[in-house]
């Protein structure tokens, strides 16, 4: 039976003999050498004295480690103790006392990886904390080191919690792109006064001025007088009124409200140019309406220019402002002249400068855009879409109808308002809807466009026309027979026409960009800081302790695997080993 000298029987190689009985750590056997391992009188050097001594010491470690494996129910229960006349001490003291060796061998080989490690980890603290022989040293280097460690432990918590709350900034650019064209805006143009005094005051269309006078939502700032000899109006009057006929006939026709259209150095037809639409402010009309004009080039030269006649003879006196209202869009946005038009005055000539600017939302989870649209006839999605989708399904759900400027719903039976629905439903519906009632319902929650398109105008006004000008307008004017009968004079020219030009100032791109302010590469690169800065530890220090384990793991292993093999060979030869252990 060859002697296995584990780490613990090793320490006791070339250390001198009187040490070592100094130390009681191995002194003279108590039973005979055997024959092969007596000393020889030429062997008597305090080096060979100690390894022999030490692999005596071996084999005894040896016998005493087999011993705690054997099977003691095969002398006595596990309570009881024999006695080991070769040894003179109980077995399982024996027993006992090596297992107690060997926790203490394992803690010793454990606490000396651990010091070894401490010397190579890039994290100096703990070579400072484990291997200083000064206690106080000791205890600074911890204080200090648990100190960094609690600093650095919240530091990184605000970072995660920044990265976690998502934060976006703001981002500018400006595109130069000459030789990209750019979509021209649609353009609606309303008159100021939707209503003509000529067809207001026929008697079918007595309702309407009765509604106008008596209604609070049609925000007439001037009363309105009603013949109280005029036959009472009864409720079928109002049902039967069809308003959106109203304002088409009470509205200017396109001919007499638009003249003289150029685009792009190109004279084109006013109907092949504008389309009717119908807003707040009844009869409008609109140029590109599908978005299909582009333009290349700058300059009022390279845009669009009209004249347009409001013809104030047709106001009625509870209408107080003259003018019109223009508004740029996008063809998938409907026209809210109340909210955004740009209003213009008779007898100017004005220059309207624009320039494109587009905003990038971001997605979740950094953001709530939405970028396509729920519902025609709005293609794509955007706020204003989305807020009349609300309000128009606000308003059927609880009208069973919808206004003359709405579009229809999708799936839903499309019938318009007539007046007395206007006036028992819709103007208390209006009311709720600008108090912000409908806020909670589904379809009225109108997230931000993942890309929003605008258009910024800048203008400047001139008088028009000039006196000598207006004065050679109006000799032409009678020459020519110019007007349809109206007397073109400049007095004329300054109550009630105007010219416009609408043109882009420059062909950039003003792009407006939300982006993520921090990103997983920010958080990375705050915590590496904060921990190789208060710590002295990089990722690499995480991968030093991960590898320290792994091979801790694998001793362990390779040492229960080894151990089992033992178990498994004294049993198998139980027979011939136990012998040679009495």
């Amino acid at each position: 039976l060859s002697c296995y000298c584990d780490k613990k029987c090793c320490l006791h190689r070339n250390i001198p003999l009187s040490q070592m009985q100094q130390n009681n750590q191995i002194l003279t056997p108590k039973y005979p050498l055997p024959r092969d391992q007596t000393l020889n009188s030429q062997d008597r050097t305090l080096e060979s004295v100690s390894r022999r001594l030490s692999n005596v010491a071996c084999q005894t470690n040896r016998n005493r480690h087999d011993n705690r494996l054997h099977d003691n129910s095969r002398y006595h229960d596990n309570n009881s103790m024999w006695h080991d006349p070769l040894l003179g001490v109980d077995k399982k003291h024996i027993a006992n006392s090596g297992d107690s060796d060997s926790q203490q061998s394992n803690s010793r080989t454990q606490a000396e990886s651990f010091a070894e490690f401490t010397t190579d980890v890039s994290m100096n603290y703990l070579s400072f904390i484990w291997n200083s022989p000064e206690f106080i040293r000791k205890l600074l280097w911890a204080a200090l080191f648990l100190g960094f460690f609690i600093y650095s432990v919240v530091c990184c918590w605000k970072s995660f919690s920044t990265y976690f709350d998502m934060p976006t900034s703001t981002k500018y650019n400006m595109y130069f792109e000459p030789q990209k064209k750019l979509k021209f805006p649609s353009i609606t143009i309303c008159n100021m006064n939707p209503h003509n005094k000529n067809i207001l005051e026929k008697e079918e269309h007595r309702a309407m001025k009765d509604y106008l006078a008596r209604s609070e939502s049609s925000k007439v700032p001037w009363p309105i007088e009603v013949d109280s000899q005029s036959p009472q109006l009864q409720r079928k009057d109002y049902e039967q009124f069809n308003v959106k006929k109203y304002y088409r006939d009470s509205g200017q026709k396109l001919g007499e409200f638009i003249e003289k259209v150029t685009f792009f150095e190109k004279e084109i037809r006013t109907e092949d140019a504008f389309i009717e639409s119908f807003t707040t402010h009844g009869r409008c009309w609109t140029f590109n309406a599908d978005g299909s004009r582009k333009v290349n080039r700058t300059g009022m030269d390279f845009g669009l220019s009209f004249g347009l006649n409001i013809n104030q003879s047709t106001y009625p006196n509870f209408v107080t402002t003259a003018g019109v209202k223009v508004m740029f869009h996008n063809h998938y946005e409907p026209a809210l002249i109340d909210e955004y038009g740009m209003a213009l005055a008779p007898g100017t000539e004005n220059f309207i400068s624009l320039s494109y600017e587009r905003v990038r939302n971001l997605k979740p989870p950094y953001g709530d855009c939405v970028d396509e649209a729920s519902w025609d006839p709005y293609k794509n999605y955007s706020i204003s879409g989305c807020e009349r989708n609300c309000f128009t399904q606000v308003m059927v759900d609880k009208c069973g109808c919808r206004s003359y400027y709405l579009s229809k719903v999708p799936d839903r039976e499309d019938i318009e308002c007539n007046l007395q629905e206007e006036k028992e439903c819709v103007e208390e519906l209006i009311k709720q809807y600008h108090a912000g009632e409908f806020s909670n319902r589904t379809y009225c929650k109108c997230p931000d466009p993942c890309i929003a398109e605008t258009y910024l105008a800048t203008i400047s006004t001139a008088e028009y026309p000039a006196k000598n000008h207006g004065e050679a307008l109006e000799e032409r004017n009678k020459r020519n027979n110019v007007g349809n009968g109206e007397n073109r004079t400049v007095e004329f020219y300054r109550e009630n026409f105007m010219k416009v030009h609408i043109y882009f100032e420059i062909l950039s791109i003003k792009e407006v960009e939300k982006v993520m302010s921090y990103k997983w590469s920010n958080l990375m690169g705050d915590v590496g800081g904060q921990l190789g800065l208060f710590l002295g530890a990089n990722i690499v220090t995480i991968f030093e302790f991960i590898d320290f384990y792994l091979r801790l793991l694998c001793s362990r292993l390779k040492k229960h695997n080894l151990d089992k093999r033992r178990r498994n060979y004294f049993k198998s030869n139980r027979e011939q080993i136990l012998p040679l252990l009495r």
